[in-house]
């Protein structure tokens, strides 16, 4: 008589899940997040080229979604560390205090980001400097046709899953006109340290006993995410999460920011009593948050807990900033991965977005 197979004792250490729901593959792109940090370089040559290494007023990012994040993921750096301010723009008009001394990059992986082209046609008259990354489309042929260099980033990713070409060649750039310092060496020991963790903590290989990005997905299963960050440090490693889940697992995910929510939302955890116990919260901490700053942090988790929140702690791992964040980024794209899949959805699909743009379109 044959004995019957043990089961998993993990919901996600099932190699079944991935094959059904995952068809175009987003767990091998997820996990190439290191290799693209890697190529930024290459990526960002031929702009670095043509561009004089003059620091400007302002650096400024405009673009959307996965295309911008790499932008926010910038902003912190220079906001800690730097001498040149970094903006992003999320909008069809770009603010009005533009001016010439700025430095503009247009990011849309597509090249067909309505809101970008928008913008790009309005600031075309200023006379900027300016740069343009992106795949392909439309964007790329008005920038080739106007002259400016353009940083061509490899086809066939979803913009979402292409963040480490973006951020990559964006820090080079950025290192390129003073903004950033040291954009290589730090870029190659933020994509060891996190090809290391996926490796042989977060990666589906590991069984779930021993990967902290299974033990998070399931500890979110079911409930509305909050996700908690200081402005100053981990911010934007919040919003590519809430992009993430909303995304990639098609889940209801929000961004509330230290110290500011603890001066009003913390009173709004009262009602609807019977939602405010549904919901569960991800504390990003970061090693150079302020001091007064991990004290919110540390009578938030409490308070919390006693409004019947679930509370999650991820502690971003790293000496170096930029390595820190870019470990958190890896975390939250892995656990949108498995959250995906405990809730039954393809993490590739855009189903919403999708109608979105084709209702636009008519």
């Amino acid at each position: 008589m044959k004995r019957k197979a043990k089961a998993s004792a993990h919901p996600l250490d099932s190699r079944a899940l991935p094959a059904r729901l995952d068809p175009e593959g987003m767990r091998a792109k997820i996990e190439g997040f290191p290799a693209q940090l890697r190529a930024g370089a290459g990526i960002a040559a031929g702009v670095v080229r043509a561009i004089e290494p003059r620091p400007p007023r302002a650096l400024v990012l405009i673009g959307m979604g996965g295309s911008a994040i790499a932008g926010d993921l910038l902003r912190v750096l220079a906001d800690s560390e730097g001498a040149v301010p970094v903006h992003v723009v999320r909008h069809y008009e770009p603010p009005s205090w533009i001016t010439p001394e700025d430095f503009l990059l247009f990011s849309s992986y597509s090249g067909e980001t309505e809101e970008t082209l928008s913008a790009y046609g309005a600031l075309s008259r200023l006379g900027c400097r300016a740069a343009v990354i992106a795949a392909g489309g439309s964007l790329v042929e008005r920038a080739r046709s106007d002259g400016l260099p353009v940083a061509l980033l490899p086809a066939g990713f979803p913009p979402r899953a292409a963040l480490g070409y973006s951020f990559s060649t964006l820090a080079h750039i950025a290192h390129h006109l003073g903004v950033l310092a040291d954009a290589g060496p730090r870029l190659t020991a933020a994509a060891g340290a996190t090809e290391k963790k996926a490796a042989t903590a977060f990666s589906p290989d590991v069984l779930g006993s021993r990967n902290p990005a299974k033990q998070i997905a399931i500890g979110l299963r079911g409930h509305p995410i909050m996700l908690v960050a200081n402005h100053r440090t981990a911010e934007p490693v919040a919003w590519r999460w809430k992009g993430q889940l909303n995304e990639n697992s098609k889940h209801l995910a929000w961004v509330s920011v230290l110290p500011e929510m603890s001066h009003n939302e913390v009173d709004g955890l009262v009602n609807p009593r019977g939602v405010i116990g549904r919901i569960a919260a991800v504390l990003l901490r970061d090693a150079a948050d302020h001091p007064r700053i991990a004290r919110r942090f540390d009578w938030l988790a409490s308070y919390l807990r006693r409004r019947d929140i679930h509370v999650e702690t991820v502690k971003l791992e790293g000496g170096d900033p930029m390595a820190r964040i870019l470990g958190g980024v890896s975390l939250g794209d892995f656990v949108s991965y498995y959250l995906a899949l405990l809730n039954g959805t393809d993490p590739s699909a855009l189903p919403g977005v999708t109608a979105l743009k084709r209702a636009l379109a008519k």
